[in-house]
């Protein structure tokens, strides 16, 4: 028997489905509960909401939205973006908000991790050595630890190691900028794969200009008129048109000029031979 609790919860869920134009999916098994929660705060004061979801209850909503694709094979513990905003617009915010968290032993440095100058706090004794051990120089002020000059104790692409994380944790430094990656995504009738939702920004603009450019010239080459066309079609008609009523010899007022500048340089070319 399906828990009252259960029974609310999924009810929640499939509102969410029902009412927003844009549903996001994201992994948060790996990502520390306090940073999720900044992140969280951080989007819904733009109106960009989120959810944790179990992925049974998340399955039977969609079942109830069958319009709705979404993809749940690759993701641990779900998290529901969801929004009234165009898709593009929530990912821009997204991408905005980075957070840092604390190193872990073993994982790849993703930039140079520094040691700033000044006062620690750390009490002078056996932490000192820590210190010497990443060549860090150093001075005793007003009894605490003092860094002389920062000091790069790890490289962009180096191992952090088990010392290194102890030093970083007594300094207090979270070193490991995150934010949220989104594994796939619904809106407005189309399904968005990682791969899509990866891209840069600039890619999509740079792909609709060509785009655009390509039909514009299909469209004027097979003469079909568009609002985005038609005035360079009235002009090159009118162009056409005028050479041909010139080389004919006939036209109106607007081409007496033109074939009485013709006539003259013809004239003037007779008598020269």
């Amino acid at each position: 028997m399906v828990s009252e609790r259960k029974r609310k919860w999924f009810e929640k869920i499939n509102k969410i489905l029902k009412s927003y134009n844009t549903i996001l999916l994201f992994d948060i098994s790996k990502f520390p509960a306090r940073q999720l929660h900044i992140i969280r705060n951080k989007l819904k004061s733009k109106e960009i909401y989120s959810i944790i979801t179990k992925k049974r209850l998340l399955e039977l909503a969609i079942k109830e939205n069958p319009n709705i694709r979404l993809n749940l094979e690759n993701i641990k513990q779900f998290g529901l973006i969801y929004s009234n905003k165009n898709i593009f617009d929530i990912l821009r915010e997204i991408r905005k908000i980075k957070i840092n968290r604390k190193a872990k032993v073993g994982e790849i440095a993703t930039a140079d991790i520094e040691i700033p100058a000044g006062n620690t706090g750390i009490q002078t004794g056996p932490a000192i050595s820590i210190f010497k051990q990443f060549k860090i120089q150093t001075m005793i002020k007003d009894g605490k630890i003092a860094v002389k000059e920062p000091k790069i104790v790890c490289h962009k692409g180096d191992t952090i190691s088990a010392d290194l994380v102890s030093l970083l944790n007594m300094l207090n430094i979270q070193p490991i900028e995150i934010s949220l990656s989104i594994d796939n995504g619904f809106s407005e009738g189309i399904f968005y794969s990682s791969e899509i939702l990866n891209l840069n920004e600039d890619y999509f603009k740079k792909n609709i200009s060509e785009i655009y450019e390509k039909i514009f010239k299909l469209t004027v080459t097979i003469g079909y008129p568009t609002e985005h066309n038609i005035s360079y079609l009235v002009q090159k008609a009118s162009s056409n048109a005028k050479n041909l009523g010139i080389k004919l010899g006939i036209g109106g007022k607007e081409l007496t000029k033109e074939m009485l500048k013709i006539a003259h340089y013809n004239a003037v070319k007779l008598s020269n031979l």
